[in-house]
């Protein structure tokens, strides 16, 4: 009898691994925050303007959204481990450009490098993860990236902190570097770990699948379902490729179903996006700006802020297989517009104007509520983007529908990441009723178009949106047919 918790399986420990691609892009998205805010860095760019500073921004968006498209191609190609690979190289290439960076424009084809990684690796690590988990665990094993995306950002601005510390002209450059680091690790460690099972069965490679499943999952006490799982993740694979056939990616949207599993599993991320976060952020640094902070202060309660997500994310993990999806979602978006309603408010009647002093009570109370938007996104709506989409799709669209998804989240994020500080510059408070209006959007959509997938096993899923389910209905209604018709001519004879 093992001594091991019954949660510290092989799969939750890989997972954690794979989370490296989660912290990846954490850091990643963290780490421009205190920039931003050092007079060095700002100084060597030439004091960039609010349309420059969007565009440093939000080219890693749009190197991420060129990631998510191709990721269809090279993970379905390549394979779930060599894909992630292939991502991390061009990480540790847009790490080390970024750092080294003489002028703006090098430092922006670096952030788009870095941004085409992290598409790369988030399209397909969660989808990975959830191949090889158990139906019991696939939620908490997903939830990961969620949890290793805040700890990158906790240890981004905290970076930030110290490189404010650090009495250097070249104190921003240590950050970027930083960036190569976990693209390293995760590149080369992934080649040595199992491949995803189900990935081997849709490329006809059975006996190696049957290997690698057992490799993962088996414990030596567990023969019985280690057979009867893996049959019947070979005979559902096989059963999509007969129904299905092979599938392209205009296959996404040609029927019903299949535009259903499409809307549950990027909206999800769309939902996320429009909650504001990547807003808060990116440009909280801005936002304290406008409470009169100074840079120190300013540094000093993003790394506070940064401190919200992990704990979050932690304790997102005790509940995240214990209640439903929709309520989960329900809620968190509900709460996030309620928080905006209180920034708007605070924002608009206790404004910071040059000049004059801030009510201190406004400055807490707007700072509380920013930890807040942090603590609902990181324990609730955030692992549920990592949860749903790898769960709603078929194993052989799996990987084209997740990189359709990842393409929709960072186009959402692109546009906001690049309008925020022109919108903070030109219509101040106001800006905030947009995500007021967008998270109760969200609430409403969650409550009566999403199906509830907890407890299912991805094969069970498949039943639900009933594209698979009607063949086998089909199949049952023509047997039953065949037998029914025998009778009536055995009972004539």
């Amino acid at each position: 009898m093992s001594l091991r918790p019954q949660w510290l399986t092989k799969t939750f420990l890989a997972s954690l691994f794979l989370g490296i691609g989660g912290f990846l892009y954490g850091y990643d998205s963290g780490i421009i925050t205190p920039s931003l805010a050092l007079g060095s860095f700002v100084n060597y760019f030439d004091k960039p303007n609010a349309p420059l500073r969007g565009a440093i921004v939000s080219v890693y968006q749009a190197g991420a959204w060129l990631g998510s498209a191709s990721v269809g191609v090279t993970s379905d190609r390549l394979g779930r481990r060599k894909a992630i690979a292939f991502g991390c190289a061009w990480g540790v290439l847009g790490g080390a450009l970024m750092a080294g960076a003489a002028h703006v424009s090098m430092l922006i084809i670096g952030r788009l490098l870095v941004g085409y990684a992290v598409g790369t690796i988030t399209g397909v690590a969660p989808v990975f993860g959830a191949e090889i988990a158990k139906t019991h665990e696939r939620a908490r094993i997903t939830a990961v990236n969620q949890m290793m995306v805040a700890w990158g950002f906790f240890i981004a601005l905290w970076t930030g902190v110290g490189e404010g510390k650090w009495a250097n002209a070249n104190q921003w450059r240590l950050g970027f570097a930083i960036q190569a680091i976990p693209a390293l690790v995760l590149g080369v460690g992934v080649l040595f770990i199992g491949e995803s099972p189900r990935w081997l069965c849709l490329k006809g490679r059975y006996e190696e699948a049957e290997a690698t499943f057992r490799r993962w999952h088996d414990d030596g006490f567990n023969e019985e379902w280690c057979r009867t799982e893996f049959a019947s993740i070979q005979a559902s694979i096989a059963d999509e490729v007969q129904a299905q056939h092979r599938l392209g990616w205009l296959d996404l949207v040609r029927t019903p179903p299949f535009r259903r599993r499409l809307f549950v599993g990027s909206f999800v991320w769309a939902a996320a996006m429009l909650s504001g976060i990547s807003f808060v952020q990116y440009f909280q640094t801005a936002i304290y700006a406008t409470l009169r902070f100074d840079q120190d202060q300013q540094l000093l309660v993003s790394g506070l802020y940064g401190c919200v997500a992990p704990i979050a994310c932690i304790l997102s993990l005790f509940f995240v297989d214990r209640i439903g999806r929709k309520k989960i979602l329900i809620t968190s978006s509900s709460l996030l517009s309620v928080s905006y309603l209180m920034i708007t408010i605070l924002a608009a009647l206790y404004p910071a104007r040059p000049g004059q002093p801030t009510n201190e009570a406004a400055q807490k109370g707007l700072i509380a509520c920013i930890f807040l938007v942090s603590a609902n996104y990181s324990a609730l709506l955030g692992p549920m983007t990592w949860i749903i989409p790898p769960e709603v799709f078929t194993t052989e669209l799996r990987a084209k529908a997740n990189a359709v998804v990842q393409v929709i989240h960072y186009s959402i994020s692109l546009v906001i990441t690049q309008c925020s500080p022109i919108a903070l510059e030109r219509v101040g408070w106001k800006y905030y009723i947009l995500f007021i209006l967008t998270n109760a959007l969200c609430a409403v959509v969650f409550a009566f178009a999403y199906p509830e997938t907890r407890g299912k096993s991805l094969e069970q899923i498949d039943e639900i949106f009933g594209d698979i389910q009607k063949k086998y209905d089909v199949e049952e209604k023509v047997t039953m047919a065949e037998k029914d018709g025998s009778d009536i001519v055995e009972a004539a004879r």
